[in-house]
């Protein structure tokens, strides 16, 4: 960072004196060092990433092992009637072509019988366990992005949260 950068930052975010944060210590029940998390409110809600799956739905090999073996020079006979081409091409969190349909985190978990996120985590890509397979998720279900939200726009399906 240089001297200009860091002159701003300490201009817009001036440190406080210790005491200034005990309200938030105690009311998180954190010591705060890579931040708070704030208590859970009984309207609070969670704006989750996207997911997709084939219309074949959910296979017993796995995307990493799947990959491999089209890699290793398996074409579309590896699993009839997946197209290689749908699997490995696009972005994560974007559907990847006609026959992907999105997936709402509600509909996983009611399938599964995983919560979205168990007690006490928060949902990620480690949701799911009863779904994932030893090298990740299963060919047929492309699971969330990290990092970013769907486009907005028509071919992106919705905007927000995929659990209600």
């Amino acid at each position: 960072m240089n001297e200009t950068s860091a002159a701003l930052a300490t201009a817009r975010w001036p440190l406080t004196a210790a005491g200034e944060m005990d309200w938030l210590r105690e009311l998180a029940d954190d010591d705060g060092l890579t931040g708070f998390m704030p208590p859970a409110l009984p309207d609070a809600a969670w704006v989750l990433h996207s997911m997709y799956e084939h219309e074949l739905g959910p296979t017993d090999m796995s995307y990493v092992a799947y990959q491999r073996a089209v890699l290793n020079g398996g074409g579309p006979e590896i699993i009839p009637g997946l197209d290689p081409a749908d699997v490995l091409r696009g972005t994560p969190g974007e559907p990847r072509g006609p026959r992907w349909r999105r997936l709402r985190w509600a509909e996983l978990s009611r399938r599964t019988g995983d919560p979205v996120a168990p007690e006490g985590r928060l949902p990620c890509y480690r949701s799911f366990p009863s779904l994932r397979e030893p090298n990740g998720w299963p060919v047929g279900i492309s699971g969330p992005s990290e990092g970013s939200l769907d486009r907005t726009g028509p071919r992106s399906g919705a905007r927000n949260s995929g659990c209600r």
